[in-house]
């Protein structure tokens, strides 16, 4: 009869490090995996903000104008002035990021005020030095509501109708202060979003976004930057101007 023999400690050993190997990978596969689903939702919350903000501020736009007659027209804010012919389109702010003002007849402003009868609902969007995009109402007189962190560039071109042929087309498109006396028809904005985490795993060096006619050059960093773009049709403009 055979004696039952154990283990000896090489095989021990071994049986110990073939352990720890798999151990090692399993972890590895399982840090790997966290950090490309971290990776995956920062991308997805940079774009899903990035999108809203576009479709929120293309619906701006489109009721830019609205039912302008008999309210008091912009003059005061850098803007668009749609309640004249040759429309004035907002000029740069002052930190290097452009300034956007609208005007139109509506029930209520970016910062939820209601609006009361024969006034215009004026929206100001601009950036702070806090890379802060915020729309400012002229109804409650505040400070304005937050709409977008990480805004490192935000830039607009006016769109003009140089033909004046009875048909709203766009012949060129111009910075603020371009337009001559010739209507703004389109509206071109983009802009340049960053997130804070650092979530790329490396750095890709320094890089260069070009957010329409404006350079913005980036350190070398971690973080995840997406510009985005949309151009919009006026549709309140003076007929009589195109």
């Amino acid at each position: 009869m055979k004696k039952s023999k154990g283990f000896s400690l090489v095989e021990l050993m071994v049986a110990m490090l073939l352990g720890l190997l798999i151990t090692g990978a399993a972890l590895q596969l399982f840090l790997a995996n966290q950090q490309s689903f971290a990776l995956q939702q920062t991308l997805s919350r940079v774009q899903e903000d990035g999108q809203l903000f576009v479709r929120y501020l293309r619906e701006d736009l489109r009721r830019a104008g609205l039912e302008m007659d008999g309210v008091t027209a912009l003059t005061d804010e850098k803007g668009i002035r749609f309640a004249t012919v040759g429309t004035v389109p907002g000029s740069a702010n002052g930190n290097d990021y452009d300034r956007l003002t609208l005007a139109y007849h509506g029930m209520s402003d970016c910062e939820g005020s209601a609006v009361t009868i024969l006034s215009e609902v004026v929206n100001t969007y601009f950036v702070n030095n806090d890379g802060k995009l915020i729309c400012k109402g002229n109804l409650t007189g505040g400070n304005g509501v937050v709409l977008l962190d990480g805004v490192e560039a935000f830039e607009l071109l006016y769109g003009i109708d140089e033909n004046q042929d009875g048909y709203a087309n766009v012949s060129r498109y111009v910075e603020a202060g371009n337009q001559g006396s010739f209507p703004v028809v389109a509206v071109r904005f983009s802009l340049l979003l960053k997130e804070e985490s650092n979530s790329l795993p490396q750095s890709d060096g320094s890089r260069k976004f070009y957010v329409l006619t404006k350079t913005v050059s980036e350190p070398e960093d971690r973080s995840i930057r997406r510009i985005f773009m949309s151009t919009v049709k006026m549709r309140n403009y003076k007929w009589d101007a195109v």
